[in-house]
């Protein structure tokens, strides 16, 4: 996993510029050191001649470097700050020595002084060269292809500066890359799209030259912060469309890329010959799991604003950009995408290998509609058994009983993985049946009000389709596994899940450990089943009517009142589409409940919208 040639060759190319700049300050101190000891053959009648040409050669350098400022730069500008470019450029050293060198030199032609006049000489011969440097640089930052390595080189400074002292990343103190913020939001508040797609440019150019873990970990937690925060700027502050069709593309392939380097850089030690563990993928899958989560929310979002303006143009842009962006992620985590090819120097040339970490990019996946979930679960099954599936869930095939079948209930029986990583990590989570009952939950939770109606030009796109088996697929995904034998070990599932006990083995709990370890998730709040009962009951309640429709009816009556009412207005909200009464209403009081109706009408109700689904 060596870094790829472009962006070894970069780095040798810094390594040359910074020697050649090196020997250059050594050979024009040894020139001046020469011409003082040895003296010159300069007449003293003719010095004034020297520090008129310094003064000639100075004010010509300085009259080019006010045009070039004039044309190019910005006094108010934020990023780059005019002091940054000033200091880049080494401008402050050039008039010092520039202004040394007319005054060494008019002191040799008032006092006649030989060694006065050679070091005037030097300091002359100095500082053309230096100002003819300077301003080769400043025309190399303040302009074309330039300007762009520049700036990405400042924000790499930045990230470096925060990474020193900041640990571990935390969003709160986004103030130690305010230098580069204050750019993004000034071009927000300016709504300059060309500035905004610059800054997304330069914060992923070099994130394969990253060489130190924390500094790739604050550019995917920057990456990461700048897809929501634009997105919100274009559905919520009047910041137009274009500015997601052209910056969050780039953001998303920076967060592979970058994810990627942060894989490399945390190899462990002494494990380069292991090719199972040679690569520390959690951190990274933790990163592109809530990228995930990051574009499944704009999406729906986006969502609910056209369903107030249809031709909202900036929440279709967001669409379009999003939907995109999360299908490159999975192809990428794939191990063998089917109908997509890698490309030499693409991030994720093999795909996630690591049983945990494809567990928590999947969970995350399948929050916020769970788009992608059917190809993220052919994934799952690739990594933790290490052969494809080639069953269809369309068609009923089971996804999670192929796993089953192929490496038992916690992954006790090998496959074609010789390590024990998938036993411990299913053993951690509880098993296959109840990663999959989680899993279940977190789509449910995420599914949008089926009352939508599709915008002109969105009438194929899956996530307005009004055709039930689309809605039934997200379903029947997980439920063809079976795994609920009767209502009571429904029921006996839903108290262990609902009450969040800290030693019940889960999936939710390794993702919130694994979350709150690596942090990235300031923006969007974790939630996991105990925080979504009326989820967690209609899975029930989706397994059981799947395989076992009288147990389904049983749970039902089993279910404390409160639970029965949430989960009878979630599937109002998300499963039917003519509902009897309001989708979603406050429960939790009595005046609420009687809005429901009697039990026995709400569980008849709550069945006949299942049965409708899964029919």
């Amino acid at each position: 996993m060596a870094p790829r040639p472009r962006t070894r060759a970069r780095g040798l190319r810094a390594g040359r510029r910074a020697a050649v700049q090196a020997a250059l300050v050594t050979l024009l101190t040894a020139t001046a050191v020469v011409l003082a000891e040895r003296g010159t053959d300069v007449p003293k009648d003719k010095a004034e001649v020297l520090w008129q040409l310094g003064f000639g050669i100075f004010s010509t350098i300085l009259t080019a470097h006010t045009i070039v400022f004039a044309v190019s730069a910005d006094a108010e500008s934020v990023w780059p700050s005019f002091t940054d470019v000033v200091i880049a450029i080494a401008l402050p050293e050039w008039l010092v020595v520039g202004l040394a060198s007319i005054l060494v030199a008019s002191a040799g032609d008032i006092g006649g002084d030989p060694d006065v006049i050679n070091a005037g000489l030097a300091l002359v011969s100095i500082q053309s060269v230096l100002g003819i440097y300077t301003l080769l640089k400043s025309l190399q930052a303040l302009g074309g292809e330039g300007r762009r390595r520049f700036l990405a080189n400042l924000a790499t400074r930045d990230l470096r500066r925060a990474a020193r002292r900041g640990n571990p990343v935390r969003l709160k103190d986004k103030h130690l890359i305010e230098d580069y913020l204050s750019g993004v939001e000034t071009a927000i508040d300016r709504g300059d799209v060309a500035s905004l797609s610059q800054r997304a440019a330069e914060i992923g150019l070099y994130c394969r030259a990253d060489s130190d873990p924390r500094v790739a970990r604050w550019r995917l937690a920057l990456l990461t912060y700048l897809v929501e925060r634009i997105g919100r700027a274009v559905l919520y502050d009047n910041l137009t469309g274009d500015a997601a069709r052209v910056a969050l593309p780039q953001l998303i392939d920076g967060t592979l890329q970058s994810s990627y380097r942060l894989a490399e850089l945390t190899l462990p030690a002494g494990a380069a010959s292991d090719l199972d563990s040679r690569v520390t993928e959690v951190e990274s899958a933790v990163s592109l799991g809530q990228v995930c989560r990051v574009i499944g929310w704009l999406q729906q979002a986006a969502h609910e604003l056209l369903q107030q303006e249809p031709g909202h143009v900036g929440a279709r842009q967001i669409i379009a950009s999003v939907q995109t962006g999360r299908k490159r992620i999975v192809q990428f985590v794939d191990p063998d995408p089917p109908g997509f090819f890698r490309e030499h120097g693409d991030p994720w040339p093999a795909g996630l290998s690591d049983p945990r970490a494809v567990l928590v990019w999947l969970w995350a996946l399948c929050e916020f509609g769970g788009s992608w979930v059917g190809s993220g679960l052919y994934i799952l099954a690739e990594v933790l058994t290490g052969e494809k599936f080639y069953g269809n869930y369309w068609h009923g095939d089971c996804v999670i009983t192929e796993i089953e079948r192929r490496i038992g209930q916690h992954g006790q029986h090998p496959h074609r993985r010789r390590d024990r990583k998938t036993e411990l990590v299913l053993r951690a989570c509880g098993g296959l049946d109840a990663i999959s009952l989680e899993l279940a939950a977190t789509v449910i939770a995420g599914l949008r009000n089926w009352r939508f109606t599709a915008p002109p030009g969105y009438e194929q796109d899956p996530a307005f389709s009004s055709d039930r088996r689309y809605l039934k697929s997200q379903l029947s995904m997980f439920s063809t596994h079976d795994c609920l034998p009767n209502a009571e070990a429904a029921f006996d599932w839903l108290a262990r899940t609902l009450s969040d006990l800290p030693t019940e083995p889960s999936l939710w709990r390794l993702v919130q450990a694994d979350s709150n370890r690596w942090g990235l998730t300031e923006g969007l709040d974790l939630y996991g089943p105990a925080d979504r009962p009326a989820a967690a009951v209609l899975t029930s309640l989706i397994r059981l009517l799947t395989h076992r429709p009288a147990e389904a009816r049983r749970l039902a009556d089993l279910l404390p009142l409160p639970l029965l009412g949430g989960a009878l207005q979630l599937a109002r909200f998300a499963l039917a589409t003519t509902p009897s009464a309001e989708p979603v209403m406050l429960t939790w009081s009595a005046d609420g409940h009687a809005r429901l109706g009697p039990r026995q009408t709400q569980v008849d109700e709550l069945i006949g919208i299942l049965e409708a689904v899964m029919a």
